[in-house]
C-alpha cells in the first residue's frame, strides 16, 4: 500500500474533517469468520454480476456485497438480517467516506436481528466512478439514487441514520417517502439553508467551503494528496491507536476507492472529484438544502435522536467566531474546554489552536448549534434521545460505536 500519509497541519487538516445472493462474482467473507454475520440474497438484478472493485479485510467488514444499476452506473450496498424484520436501518455515509463507515455498528444491528442496508453513494465506496461529465455528483442526485434503492426495495418501518453529507441526501429521500420512514438518527450534521453573507452558527462550514475552493485553485487534486489521506490516518488510528493491523487494515479501506493499495496510483483520471465536489456543493447546492429544511415537516412527530460529537470544529460545540465582533452569542464566552479537545491535535489547552476554543454558556454548557436547529425544526414529541459526546469528532461512527449502538437500540425500542 502506499506510504503512510503525513498528518495534515491547519488549515488543511481542519478541513479534512468535513471533510445478493453470493454469487462465484461477489467477493464475501469466508463462513464462520464473524457469529453475526447474516448472508441473504441480494434482491437486485446487477447483484449477480457485480465484481469488487478491490479487496478489504473480512474480519472489519464481514458483509456480502449487493449492486444496484442507476441511470449512471452501479451503486455497491450492503443489505444483511432477516428480510422481514421489524425494524430496516438505512445508514447513510458522508464526505470522505463509505459504508465501511458503519461496519462495527452494522455488526451489532444484525446481531439484534435487524435488516441492515449501507450504500455507497456513486463515486465512493465500491460504487462506480462516473466520469464529471456523465455525472455531476450533487447531493440531490446522490439522494435520486438513495431514494431508487428505497424504492426498488421496496423498504418501509425506515429507520434513517445520517451523518455529515449522509444527513441532507438521506433527509432528501425520507421527506419525498416520508410513508416509509419510522425513526431518525441525526449524527453531526444539517440539513438547512446557509447564508453565506450572515452564517451566524454555521462561520466553520462556510469557511472550510472557501477554503476547499480556493485550496483546489492553488493546488489542484489536493483532497487525494492531502484531505484523504489525513481524514483516513484520523479514522484509521481512531480504530486502533496502537496503529497496529488493525490500523492499517482501517487505513486500507478507506484509500482503496481512490488510491491502488498496490501501487499508490489514483485509480481514476479525476482524483477523489466526487469528494471535492460534495465540499463545493455546501454552498454551491444550497437550494437543495433549503428543500430538505421546508420537507422537514413531513418528518415532525417521527421518532428521532441526536448524537453531537463535540470535538468536530463543524457540527460539534459551536466554535468561536473570532472574526465577528463578538466571538460568541448571547453571555457565552469563548474558552478552550479541555474535555473536547480531540485527541489527534496532540495539545493541550495551553498549545491548543484557536480553532478549537468552543462558546461556553454562564453555566458551564456548550452551544450545540446544530442540534438546537434539529430540536428547532422537529420539535420536542419526537425527541427520545439527546446526547454529547465531548471527546467525539466528525465521524462519530468510528471513534464512539458503542454511542451510536446504543442511541439507535433505544430508538428502535421507543413506541
Amino acid at each position: 500500500m502506499p506510504d503512510r500519509p503525513t498528518m495534515l497541519l491547519p488549515p488543511l487538516r481542519t478541513m479534512a474533517l468535513l471533510v445478493s445472493a453470493a454469487c462465484a462474482t461477489n467477493t464475501h467473507p469466508d463462513e464462520g469468520s464473524d457469529p453475526v454475520h447474516t448472508t441473504m440474497a441480494c434482491e437486485t438484478p446487477a447483484s449477480d454480476t457485480f465484481v469488487r472493485p478491490f479487496e478489504v479485510d473480512a474480519k472489519q467488514y464481514p458483509f456480502t456485497s449487493c449492486a444496484m444499476q442507476t441511470e449512471h452506473g452501479v451503486m455497491h450496498y450492503i443489505d444483511e438480517g432477516p428480510r422481514d424484520a421489524e425494524h430496516t436501518v438505512l445508514m447513510v455515509h458522508g464526505n470522505p467516506t463509505w459504508s465501511f463507515l458503519y461496519r462495527n455498528i452494522a455488526r451489532e444491528l444484525i446481531a439484534d436481528g435487524h435488516r441492515v442496508i449501507v450504500p455507497d453513494h456513486l463515486g465512493m465506496g465500491m460504487s462506480d466512478i462516473p466520469t464529471t461529465a456523465d455525472f455531476d455528483y450533487r447531493p440531490r442526485t446522490h439522494s435520486d439514487h438513495l431514494e431508487e434503492l428505497v424504492v426498488a426495495l421496496d423498504l418501509d418501518g425506515i429507520t434513517v441514520v445520517g451523518q455529515d453529507w449522509g444527513g441532507p441526501i438521506g433527509l432528501g429521500m425520507a421527506t419525498r417517502q416520508p410513508d416509509r420512514i419510522r425513526s431518525l438518527l441525526f449524527m453531526n450534521t444539517w440539513a438547512w439553508s446557509i447564508d453565506p453573507s450572515d452564517p451566524g452558527t454555521d462561520h466553520q462550514v462556510v469557511d472550510w467551503y472557501h477554503q476547499a475552493k480556493q485550496t483546489e485553485v492553488a493546488l489542484p487534486g489536493w483532497f487525494c494528496q492531502f484531505a484523504l489521506p489525513g481524514q483516513s490516518d484520523i479514522m484509521a488510528r481512531e480504530a486502533d491507536p496502537t496503529e497496529g493491523a488493525v490500523y492499517e487494515a482501517v487505513l486500507e479501506a478507506y484509500l482503496a476507492p481512490h488510491i491502488d493499495p498496490a501501487t499508490g496510483a489514483y485509480v481514476t483520471d479525476e482524483p477523489c472529484a466526487p469528494m471535492q465536489i460534495f465540499a463545493e456543493s455546501i454552498l454551491d447546492d444550497d437550494a437543495y438544502q433549503g428543500e430538505v429544511e421546508q420537507g422537514l415537516s413531513e418528518l415532525v412527530g417521527k421518532p428521532y435522536a441526536l448524537l453531537t460529537g463535540q470535538s468536530d470544529i463543524l457540527f460539534g460545540a459551536l466554535r468561536c467566531d473570532l472574526d465577528a465582533p463578538s466571538p460568541c452569542p448571547g453571555e457565552a464566552t469563548c474558552q478552550c474546554v479541555a474535555e473536547v479537545l480531540p485527541s489527534r491535535t496532540e495539545a493541550d489547552c495551553g498549545t491548543a489552536s484557536e480553532d478549537f476554543h468552543v462558546c461556553v454558556e454562564p453555566d458551564g454548557s456548550l452551544i450545540e448549534p446544530n442540534a438546537d436547529r434539529f430540536v428547532e425544526l422537529l420539535g420536542t414529541d419526537g425527541l427520545v434521545l439527546r446526547e454529547s459526546i465531548p471527546a467525539s469528532d466528525h465521524m462519530v461512527q468510528e471513534d464512539a460505536p458503542d454511542d451510536v449502538i446504543a442511541a439507535l437500540r433505544a430508538l428502535l425500542a421507543a413506541d
